[in-house]
């Protein structure tokens, strides 16, 4: 690695960031570096298609690199490029008409510790009475599906990425208080669904 490369590893996201804006286009491999993988799961989960998530995640790269000037290091990166990928997976939604954004399979399986139904639904309901695995995801997954998107981008940024309340509210450009409630929102509907279903 060269010695600016290991100056830059170094470096935080926003001092990187300034690197990139002075014309310093080794500061883009180092921002990829650390978040090309992490971002690819958070898109691969609106999207439920890896082909797509990759090209959205290029993509968000893309824009970083074109728009650095627009960076303002007064702000975290992570937030930023955040908000970037987020407005992509919103446009390709639009383009396709997507019907869902959340896969299920990633959110129960897996290795990571990603939240159980009980995570996702009040403790206080009783969903025992669902007794096959895969009809409760593929019952979970469209009244996922069918909510708002302000409720489920809420849903998905705090229940599987595991954001704090405060970073979902600045990838989100709205209060603590406001994501705190909508998750409230996007569980209360998605347990009323099931009272319907069940």
């Amino acid at each position: 690695m060269s010695s600016l490369g290991v100056m830059l590893e170094n470096n935080s996201d926003e001092e990187v960031m300034l690197a990139l804006q002075t014309g310093q286009d080794k500061a883009l491999d180092e921002l990829m570096r650390r978040y090309k993988q992490p971002l690819f799961h958070f898109v691969t989960r609106y999207t439920r298609d890896e082909d797509t998530s990759y090209d959205i995640v290029q993509e968000t790269f893309f824009r970083v690199y074109n728009k650095a000037e627009t960076f303002n290091p007064a702000y975290k990166f992570k937030t930023w490029l955040y908000q970037i990928a987020l407005n992509l997976c919103r446009d390709y939604a639009r383009k396709k008409k997507l019907q869902s954004f959340v896969s299920l399979d990633t959110w129960m399986q897996g290795d990571d510790d990603y939240g159980s139904l009980h995570d996702i639904l009040a403790s206080d309901e009783n969903i025992e009475n669902l007794t096959e695995y895969r009809q409760t995801l593929e019952l979970l997954e469209k009244q996922i599906d069918q909510l708002p998107h302000k409720l489920k981008t809420a849903l998905i940024l705090f229940a599987l990425e595991d954001h704090s309340q405060e970073e979902c509210a600045r990838i989100l450009g709205i209060t603590p208080k406001t994501v705190e409630m909508r998750i409230y929102r996007a569980r209360k509907k998605l347990l009323q669904n099931f009272a319907k279903k069940i």
